[in-house]
């Protein structure tokens, strides 16, 4: 793990990180509170939520970006570095494995073993730890549901080096006020009590899951969006849009810098311009904001 941490601090990249859960287990908060202290560490962060199904015990997606540089990305986090799945009975029904890269890492609520999980990857590491003991124990109990978001944030971190335990405790005990005390008792128990282990599968490996080289990086950067998008993933997002960019394409110099940026892939490029798919802009305006000529223009758009 030393050689890995050195090697990453050396390169100076970001760290992506998807987080599993179902409603009511605090996937979004905890991805929220990961950002926060990684930020109070020294770091740029970004947290993302992801709302499907708002029901309690629906599966729920959160992503969170570390970076030692600015974080342009807006997008969904499709090739994880880490993956943390707060409920053992979503791997029946979500491939938590789906997109980490070879040689990364996870950490899975269960009281089963590192080496009972198999994946396509050549090796993870993987981590297990009893998080619903250890809300159980410590009373993080809401509506009687456990709330796991806090002990499984202290479980990432024996993973995640980049980040100090007391640092993370800091934030959870200003976030949870006269129950930061409980989240804390929970977060060190679970740091304390997780099992780690480097498993190697004797499955193939996931077509692209292998580290590309740096001058490869390099080449694809030239021809592929910062963000990796696919149009649609969230579904026909028009209806989330309370604002609505329009190209001024006299202004427009074809730069291709909001096609870059795009984090939906809503901006699609033709053979002399690009244009807005409108079924898949979801208004985030991102592409106005990179705008080095300003010219695309916001409108608020007024549903009748």
């Amino acid at each position: 793990m030393k050689e890995i941490e050195e090697k990453e601090e050396e390169e100076g990249v970001k760290w992506e990180i998807r987080l599993h859960g179902r409603g009511g287990q605090g996937a979004v908060t905890a991805s929220k509170v990961l950002a926060e202290a990684a930020y109070l560490s020294g770091f740029e962060s970004q947290s993302i939520p992801f709302f499907g199904a708002e029901r309690r015990g629906a599966p729920v997606m959160a992503f969170t970006r570390i970076s030692h540089e600015a974080i342009r990305e807006r997008s969904q986090v499709y090739s994880p570095d880490y993956v943390i799945v707060l409920d053992p009975i979503i791997l029946q029904a979500v491939d938590v494995f789906r997109g980490l890269k070879d040689g990364g890492g996870i950490v899975i609520n269960t009281v089963k073993s590192p080496r009972d999980f198999q994946f396509e990857q050549n090796s993870l590491i993987v981590a297990t730890v009893d998080a619903t003991g250890i809300a159980i124990k410590n009373n993080l109990l809401v509506a009687g549901t456990p709330v796991v978001n806090m002990p499984m944030l202290g479980a990432f971190l024996r993973i995640f080096p980049h980040i100090e335990l007391e640092t993370l405790e800091e934030v959870v005990m200003e976030k949870f006020g006269r129950n930061g005390e409980a989240n804390v008792a929970a977060v060190r128990e679970a740091y304390d009590s997780t099992i780690v282990e480097r498993v190697r599968s004797s499955g193939r490996a996931r077509a692209g899951s292998a580290e590309v080289s740096k001058n490869v990086r390099k080449r694809i950067a030239v021809n592929r969006p910062v963000s990796t998008p696919s149009a649609g993933v969230a579904g026909r997002t028009a209806l989330w849009r309370d604002f609505k960019p329009e190209i001024d394409y006299e202004a427009c110099t074809n730069c291709l810098n909001c096609w870059f940026h795009c984090p939906e892939s809503a901006i699609k490029r033709a053979e002399d311009r690009i244009e807005i798919d409108y079924e898949f802009c979801k208004g985030c305006l991102v592409c106005s904001a990179v705008c080095p000529k300003k010219a695309i223009r916001v409108s608020r758009e007024v549903v009748v």
